[in-house]
């Protein structure tokens, strides 16, 4: 085992996986087992052999040692000391990926045969026929189809159609869900009005959108089977349908929530579109998605029918008709619909593939956060449209998304769902990640393993959404009420700029000082973190008070530390004065420390802790001020300290006391707590790795991590006194623009009826 040799072993072992599973016909969890158990034995003994705990002991290289040959030092000249501990955890985080891609490869080559060349445009859709009530789509259709050379006056008459005929909805509640679905589309029509005698009707329900043990998330099949009977009834041939994905595969799923049984018994087809005919599509010269692969089975059904699960998403808000058809598209490797973007993506396959009649299934609903981790809701309601649009814009209603739709149920327009501005930070990042070459198939991999296979797994079934939960909450506190002007947003983008530029900073100082050298893999990863909240923390706040933050931040660092090493309270390795990464660091520090003591201050005036302690508000920053200086002298570092270390922290003490003095205790409070565990951890962590030594040579002197309030409180001082308030949030952070013109009349209303104004 060694990084040059195991990648193409890993290969080998994944395309083997491939051919034995096709053979053996293994189930898509026993292929994930045994890939994951080569994958462990090849990390396990790799690790082995580069902590030189165990020698190597194969022929040909049994002389050399487990490092030197897992980096075959002989031939690279490359030694263990020379290469970075982050590095070599990037190596070994490769190693998933090399047996995966040795699977995909057949998998890819498999699938490539059955792409025909033939290419097919609108007018080739024969359900576009019977579909003139859909407006908002045949119009799109209508355009591209004119630009193809159809008459103007054929265009005319189909948009006469379309708003002759009306779209018309229907909403059916009750127990009995087959009921409910021949209820509702009875209301339209009945089935007769969609499907003729001998039509090919694709019904596209949602199987591996889904999660096999939860009903919330795919379609149900008493919906399934009252429409196949409907559709038997007029006399149309129905098939059942969907997609894989790059992990969920179709026959897996569909058996595990019983579709396979189901139609065997009712005798209709059940098809995986992935393994029809491929064929391509014109999407039109201006669509997002230009010329695309899709089922040939979309392109010759007389009549199709959307049936989609009534559910929330963390990336669109919502899954219903329309996201449903985007279930179509028969290629595995869906992020690449990401990166064209999703919305665009779903308007074009719906405007080609546009369904004759929609049934949604909100027989048992999924809410908070969906797809997968959806909690299920029992909203015994059908909802049949002939118009995709329609049908959705109901549903939306009916979850909360707008005012409710008038039919009386405690759940209307109560759903937990998605914050659509973390709903639009999630599309942002997924396009963000998908622009970096290569990463497609790691989004695919890790988007189904967290979001399916989490979903399955025993325990992670129940943690993985309080997880999610958690994870939207705390971007939804961070998002909520961001403006997004156009000068907002180049606000934001200079203020993230700007921590790209500390960042950077942090990464020449540290491989100037020889820290990258030394490694320390957890400092690594905790600065990598920090950073990240550093960026979240600035993209929320106005650009005067990044630059004051990040100015006096960067001056009291140096003044501080420069001071420290001055009079031998630490040295810094490889330095013999203030180093770029030291005051780097601490701003990163501070931005950081910031924004966690948002969040701790909040949560401190809903707990109410100090609701009668209003006037005690220097009591957190003098409980540790007297701290600092008795832990300074149990531990040695007061008699060391000279003149100017005195000078400068009474300096310090006093600005800490006047900036306590004109805020709430519940502030001082978090920004004291929050400076001690964040600095303290992250003194510790350079401690650990040797990046700087103490005096008395501690691993983490008491004195040192309290002075990280103080100092945090000197820094916001120092900006307060420059009349540039950091604990003030609503002044710090971009809030919406019907806040601030409220505000801005709260104020001189306030003062007309102020009887001490003296106006």
């Amino acid at each position: 085992m060694s990084f040059i040799i195991d990648p193409p072993l890993l290969l080998l072992c994944g395309l083997a996986i491939y051919l034995l599973g096709k053979r053996l016909n293994w189930s898509r969890h026993a292929k994930m087992v045994v890939g994951l158990a080569v994958v462990l034995v090849f990390v396990v003994f790799s690790v082995l052999l580069y902590a030189d705990i165990i020698d190597c002991t194969f022929p040909f290289f049994s002389q050399l040692n487990g490092s030197t040959f897992m980096f075959h030092s002989d031939i690279t000249h490359i030694y263990k000391p020379m290469v970075p501990k982050i590095l070599v955890l990037f190596l070994f985080l490769l190693y998933p990926i090399w047996i995966l891609a040795g699977y995909s490869i057949p998998l890819l080559r498999e699938k490539k045969k059955r792409v025909s060349k033939e290419v097919f445009s609108y007018s080739d859709v024969k359900s576009k026929s019977r579909n003139k009530s859909n407006t908002m789509c045949y119009v799109k259709k209508d355009s591209h189809t004119y630009e193809s050379g159809v008459s103007s006056s054929l265009q005319e008459e189909d948009e006469a159609a379309a708003s002759a005929n009306s779209s018309i909805y229907s909403v059916k509640r009750g127990r009995d869900t087959r009921k409910c679905v021949q209820d509702a589309v009875e209301s339209l029509g009945g089935i007769g009005r969609f499907v003729k005698k001998n039509d090919k009707v694709l019904v596209k329900v949602n199987i591996c959108g889904g999660v096999p043990e939860k009903m919330a998330t795919f379609t149900s099949i008493d919906v399934a089977d009252a429409l196949a009977d409907l559709i038997i009834s007029a006399g149309g041939k129905p098939i059942f349908a969907d997609a894989d994905m790059i992990w969920v595969k179709f026959w897996p799923a569909a058996r595990d929530s019983g579709y396979v049984d189901w139609a065997k018994k009712k005798g209709v087809d059940l098809v995986n579109l992935s393994e029809t005919e491929i064929v391509h599509f014109d999407f039109g010269p201006k669509s997002a998605l230009g010329i695309e692969k899709v089922s040939r089975e979309l392109i010759e059904a007389d009549v199709i029918i959307s049936v989609p699960t009534m559910k929330t998403h963390l990336l669109t808000g919502v899954t219903l008709a329309m996201k449903n058809m985007y279930g179509t598209f028969p290629d595995i490797d869906k992020a690449k619909f990401h990166k064209k973007g999703i919305e665009e993506t779903i308007l074009e396959v719906n405007t080609a593939f546009t369904p004759n009649l929609v049934i949604i299934d909100g027989s048992v609903g999924g809410e908070a956060i969906g797809p997968l981790s959806a909690t299920p809701v029992n909203f015994q309601t059908i909802i049949a449209s002939s118009n995709v649009v329609t049908a959705d814009s109901i549903a939306c209603q009916l979850m909360g998304y707008s005012l409710p739709y008038p039919h009386p149920g405690k759940k209307d327009g109560n759903w937990d769902r998605p914050d659509p501005e973390v709903k639009d930070f999630y599309e942002w990042g997924v396009e963000l990640i998908l622009m970096f070459p290569g990463w497609d198939t790691l989004f695919n991999m890790g988007a189904d393993f967290l979001l399916y296979d989490t979903a399955r797994l025993p325990v992670l079934r129940y943690l993985v959404p309080t997880f999610l939960q958690l994870l939207h909450d705390f971007f939804s506190a961070n998002l909520r009420g961001i403006k997004s002007t156009t000068g907002d947003v180049t606000r934001r983008v200079v203020n993230v700029c700007l921590i790209g530029l500390v960042a950077l900073g942090c990464a020449i100082g540290y491989y100037q000082s020889g820290y990258f050298w030394k490694s320390s893999l957890l400092f690594e990863l905790g600065y990598i973190l920090a950073i990240a909240v550093a960026a979240l923390a600035s993209a929320r706040m106005k650009t005067i008070h990044i630059v004051m933050l990040l100015v006096i931040s960067s001056l009291v660092s140096y003044v501080v530390e420069h001071t420290n090493m001055n009079a031998g309270l630490l040295q810094e390795a490889g330095s013999t004065d203030v180093s770029l990464f030291t005051i780097s660091g601490w701003i990163v520090m501070m931005v950081v420390i910031l924004q966690l003591s948002d969040f701790l201050a909040a949560w401190l005036k809903r707990l109410q802790i100090f609701q009668e302690m209003k006037s005690w508000r220097l009591l957190p920053f003098l409980a540790v001020l007297a701290a600092f200086l008795l832990f300074a002298s149990w531990e040695g570092y007061l008699g060391i300290w000279n003149a100017k270390v005195g000078s400068i922290y009474a300096i310090i003490a006093c600005l800490g006391l006047f900036y306590s003095w004109k805020h709430p205790i519940e502030w001082n409070a978090s920004l004291v707590v929050v400076s001690v565990a964040v600095g303290g951890y992250m003194e510790l962590l350079g401690s650990l790795a040797g990046f700087w030594t103490y005096h008395f040579h501690q691993i983490l002197p008491v004195f040192f991590a309290l002075s990280w309030a103080v100092n945090s409180m000197a820094v916001h001082g120092l900006a307060y006194i420059l009349h540039i308030d950091l604990g003030d949030r609503e002044a710090r952070h971009l809030l919406p623009e019907i806040q601030e013109k409220a505000g801005r009349k709260a104020v001189p209303s306030q003062k007309r009826s102020d009887p001490h104004s003296g106006g």
